[in-house]
């Protein structure tokens, strides 16, 4: 008697994009591939979204440089096909790669058939960045020159430095890296280099780093709680703070940056996705 395939409960749409509820064995699955591939593999330290600090601190490292740049990948989970997830998970060494892909991906919601990584599911996040970290843009990222300061954020790549002329020639081969790869650039949200860019709903130039102000008037237009005014206003004093550090008020940092999606109501600024 055939099984009928089913990993989520529901889908909706969020500011244009399409998320998936996982059922909860699709959760409980998710959770388990997860820890597989943290025992397997070791992201480099240019992924930010896995830090305690996250896009705050890739912000704080990118300052000290006088030039800026910024790719964004459009569509990046639903980019990526079951069968490129099953081959980067074999060649990883995990168990039953297959099993692991076909449950940890969902029917194409856009053009171009097939099955893809959901945005929703537990595991998304770190198969999305294991098969990118696998791909000519993880080989071309480890292979810059270090005076070129990498970080990734999901789908927002950010190189900066100071050398005009370098952070170009850099910024070019990234470009080329990702048309290899297969993966499409989100044209409006690219930034060629230059010495401001926004990135994360915040503004970014040698020593300065702010919560754009769009963002505050769109926060502020509608009502919100006392809390999340609290909150917010914490968010854009660390944003802009050149003395907040990793290990300060380390849980109520963490309750900040690692808390669980809430109601656009209530909820603190998080970067821009694709």
């Amino acid at each position: 008697m055939a099984v009928q395939f089913e990993n989520f409960l529901y889908s909706f749409m969020r500011n244009g994009k399409p998320i998936y509820a996982p059922n909860p064995f699709s959760e409980k699955l998710g959770f388990d591939i997860k820890r597989q591939v943290n025992k397997a593999h070791t992201f480099d330290s240019f992924i930010y979204h896995f830090k305690d600090g996250s896009h705050v601190l890739a912000l704080h490292r990118h300052r000290a440089n006088k030039y800026f740049c910024r790719i964004d990948i459009t569509r990046f989970f639903y980019s990526i096909q079951r069968n490129r997830l099953k081959r980067v998970l074999k060649d990883l060494g995990i168990f039953r790669a297959e099993y692991y892909a076909k449950w940890s991906t969902v029917k194409n919601p856009y053009e171009g058939g097939g099955y893809v990584i959901p945005y929703g599911f537990v595991q998304s996040p770190i198969l999305a960045t294991l098969v990118l970290s696998k791909s000519t843009i993880g080989t071309y990222l480890r292979g810059l020159d270090p005076d070129i300061t990498v970080s990734v954020y999901m789908d927002d790549i950010c190189l900066s430095g100071n050398d005009l002329e370098g952070l170009q020639v850099a910024f070019d081969g990234l470009l080329a890296a990702i048309a290899e790869a297969g993966f499409s650039l989100n044209d409006e949200k690219t930034r060629p280099p230059a010495e401001a860019i926004d990135i994360f709903n915040c503004s970014l130039e040698q020593g300065d780093t702010k919560v754009l102000q769009d963002r505050v008037d769109e926060f502020y237009a509608v009502d919100r709680s006392p809390q999340s005014e609290e909150g917010f206003e914490t968010y854009r004093d660390i944003v802009a703070s050149h003395t907040w550090r990793i290990g300060a008020k380390k849980r109520r940092r963490r309750a900040f940056f690692r808390r669980k999606p809430k109601p656009a109501a209530v909820v603190a600024p998080a970067p821009e996705a694709t």
